[in-house]
């Protein structure tokens, strides 16, 4: 379904879900891992950070690997978000299924970076070590971020995605962000988050996938209009 985003040595495309109507079943057969939106952790009343449920029960032993996404609305971490990232990965497991780790979806300024990576630190401190830690990332840290900010991630994080998309539609300028991406000198591991049915320029999609630490592509699914 998705091949010409992809070439025949790059990995399996990666599928991000985050409505319960999604029908995931379509893309089963040739997905590598699935990002599943569990919850979100907002600012609440007086100031105070509390979580929401939010997006995908535990499925049934998957037999996909499977990331647990959470959208973070404050810059801060209190031991009740790593707490209850613990409890929703002994859930997914207890029903069978292998919990490659979680993504972290903020969409902190490009001027902060840097204390959102001394965040991001803390984190993966308390994320066991079995457990991967990505993080989604704006298509303004592609052009824009200092290169030293991004590159101090290598070893805390083990990946970023950029997202190239606003609601259902590419970025207005995604050519110009993906073209500065692939030359940029950047050594923390990154993928590139597509839009289900977007528009991407083929050549540009190519010469990111050549970038060397490109590690794959994952495609936002849509819900079905209507539902």
């Amino acid at each position: 379904m998705w091949n010409g985003w992809r070439s025949d040595d790059s990995p399996p495309i990666d599928y991000w879900a985050w409505h319960p109507k999604v029908h995931l079943a379509r893309v089963l057969s040739h997905a590598g891992r699935l990002y599943l939106l569990v919850g979100e952790f907002l600012r609440c009343s007086a100031g105070q950070a509390c979580f929401q449920r939010r997006g995908f029960p535990p499925p049934s032993a998957s037999t996909h690997s499977l990331v647990l996404v959470y959208r973070l609305e404050v810059m801060q971490w209190p031991g009740r978000f790593q707490q209850q990232i613990q409890q929703d990965i002994q859930a997914f497991e207890a029903k069978g299924n292998s919990v490659w780790g979680i993504q972290l979806d903020f969409d902190a300024a490009t001027s902060k970076l840097g204390p959102y990576g001394a965040l991001l630190q803390k984190v993966r401190a308390q994320l066991a070590s079995s457990y991967g830690l990505s993080v989604t990332g704006l298509m303004d840290w592609a052009s824009q971020g200092r290169l030293e900010d991004l590159n101090a991630l290598q070893g805390v994080i083990n990946e970023i995605v950029f997202q190239t998309y606003q609601g259902r539609h590419p970025v207005p300028d995604h050519l110009r962000y993906l073209e500065s991406l692939s030359k940029r000198a950047l050594t923390a591991p990154f993928k590139i988050g597509l839009i289900e049915h977007g528009q991407y320029d083929a050549h540009v999609l190519a010469a990111v996938r050549r970038h060397p630490y490109y590690r794959g592509t994952v495609v936002f699914l849509l819900p079905e209009l209507g539902e």
